[in-house]
C-alpha cells in the first residue's frame, strides 16, 4: 500500500507538472479528442470550445432552389464522397440552389466548423478594411500592429505575405503531431504568446510555406486596425451584407483571441455565399462588398502556382482535350471542408465531411476534391 501511495503521489506531481508546462494544452487535446471517442478534431467540436457569436443577416436572404437531379454528383462521384464520409453536397447554379443531400449526423441547421477555410474569410475581412482605409494596403507592415514581432525578417513583413503564406515564420504545420505547435495553437490558451515565442525569418515574401500562425497574426492586425475584434467586424461587414439566414461563431481562445486560422462556425447554406461572392468579382445582388480588382489578383498565383491570397487554385482540362481549361477557386479546410467555386460558369459547390479522402503523393488535391473539380467545372 505505501508503495502504491508513493507511485500515485510520484504521478499526480508529474502530471501537475506537466499541465503547468509547455504541453499543458495535451490535457485539453485528450479531452476534445480521445475522450470523445475520436482520434483527430472534428467538424461539430465547436460545443469543446468557447465562441464569439457571428450574428446573422438582419435581413437574411434565402436561396431560390430549384432541384436537377443532372446537378446531382455522377455515380462515380458520389462513391468517392460516400467513402470519405462526406456530410453535406451543395451545388449552387445560376445563383440558384440545385442540388442538395445531407448525410450521417450533419443536416441543414448544422454549424460546422471550416477549418482553415476561416483563412480565406479573414483574408476578405482585411480588404474590406483596405476598402475602408482602416489599413492604408496590403503592403503595411505588420509590425504596425504587432510590434513584438521580432527576427531578422519582422520588419519587412507585409499583410500580403501573411495572407499568401509567405511569412517565414519558425513554424512546422502538422495537424497530427500532438506535440508540435500547430496542435498547440489549436487546444492551447494563448495563441499569440505560442507565435511571438518563434522568429521571422529572413526568406519573407520569397517563397510559399503554409503556416496557420501567419493567419492569427493578420487577424490581430485586424482587429487593431478596425478596433472590434473579429467576430463583431465580420458579422458587420461579411455576414450582414451576405444576407446570412443563420447565426456562425468563432472559437476563441483562453485570452480572448479568435482562432483565426480555423474554426469559424456556419451553415452548408449559408458557406455557399462564400463562393457566390468570389464568381461575382465581390458583388452580392448588386452590392460590391469586395473590390473586384483585388479578388482577381488574391485568386491569381503568388509564390505557389495553387495559392494565392488564402484561396486555392486550379483548372480543369476540356472534356476534348482542345479548348481552354476552366479555373476554379476554393477555400480549403482540414478533414475535407470545401468551397470550390467556378468563375467561368458561376457554379459552386460546397463539400464538408469528416475525412477528406485519399490524396495522391505530390499532389494537395485529395481525389474526392478533385472529382467534383473536374464535374462541375464542365457539367
Amino acid at each position: 500500500m505505501k508503495r502504491l501511495l508513493i507511485v500515485l503521489g510520484a504521478l499526480a506531481v508529474a502530471l501537475t507538472a506537466l499541465y503547468f508546462s509547455w504541453y499543458g494544452y495535451l490535457f485539453n487535446g485528450i479531452y476534445s479528442t480521445y475522450l470523445q471517442g475520436r482520434t483527430t478534431s472534428d467538424p461539430f467540436d465547436e460545443t469543446l470550445f468557447d465562441v464569439d457569436s457571428v450574428s446573422a443577416s438582419p435581413n437574411p436572404v434565402a436561396w431560390p432552389v430549384g432541384l436537377r437531379e443532372d446537378l446531382a454528383p455522377s455515380e462515380a462521384t458520389a462513391a468517392l464522397l460516400a467513402s470519405s464520409q462526406t456530410g453535406a453536397v451543395l451545388v449552387f447554379a445560376a445563383d440558384t440552389l440545385r442540388h442538395e443531400a445531407y448525410f450521417d449526423d450533419f443536416q441543414a441547421t448544422s454549424r460546422v466548423n471550416s477549418f482553415s477555410m476561416a483563412k480565406s474569410i479573414v483574408t476578405m475581412l482585411v480588404q474590406i478594411a483596405v476598402q475602408e482605409g482602416k489599413i492604408p494596403g496590403w503592403e503595411a507592415k505588420a509590425k504596425t500592429y504587432i510590434p513584438e514581432l521580432h527576427g531578422p525578417g519582422a520588419a519587412r513583413l507585409t499583410l500580403r505575405d501573411l495572407s499568401s503564406m509567405r511569412a517565414d515564420l519558425d513554424w512546422t504545420e502538422n495537424y497530427y503531431d500532438p506535440f508540435g505547435e500547430t496542435a498547440k495553437l489549436y487546444y492551447g490558451d494563448d495563441q499569440m504568446a505560442l507565435i511571438l515565442e518563434r522568429e521571422v525569418g529572413d526568406s519573407v515574401g520569397l517563397r510559399y510555406e503554409y503556416q496557420s500562425a501567419a493567419t492569427t497574426l493578420l487577424s490581430v492586425c485586424l482587429e487593431k486596425a478596425v478596433g472590434e475584434s473579429l467576430a463583431a467586424y465580420a458579422a458587420r461587414k461579411l455576414w450582414a451584407p451576405l444576407g446570412a439566414e443563420s447565426d456562425a461563431t468563432w472559437h476563441v481562445d483562453g485570452t480572448g483571441e479568435a482562432m483565426a486560422f480555423c474554426c469559424f462556425n456556419a451553415t452548408a447554406r449559408d458557406y455557399a455565399r462564400l463562393g457566390h461572392l468570389l464568381v461575382h468579382h465581390g458583388n452580392w445582388k448588386g452590392s460590391q462588398i469586395i473590390d473586384s480588382a483585388w479578388v482577381s489578383v488574391a485568386t491569381s498565383p503568388m509564390s505557389a502556382a495553387y495559392y494565392g491570397q488564402s484561396f486555392w487554385l486550379g483548372e480543369v482540362a476540356a472534356p476534348d482535350g482542345v479548348g481552354a481549361a476552366r479555373h476554379y477557386v476554393a477555400l480549403r479546410g482540414h478533414l475535407g471542408q470545401w468551397i470550390i467555386a467556378f468563375p467561368e460558369t458561376g457554379r459552386v459547390v460546397v463539400r464538408l465531411g469528416r475525412t477528406e479522402g485519399e490524396r495522391p503523393k505530390g499532389s494537395w488535391e485529395p481525389v474526392p476534391f478533385r472529382a467534383l473539380a473536374e464535374e462541375y467545372a464542365w457539367k
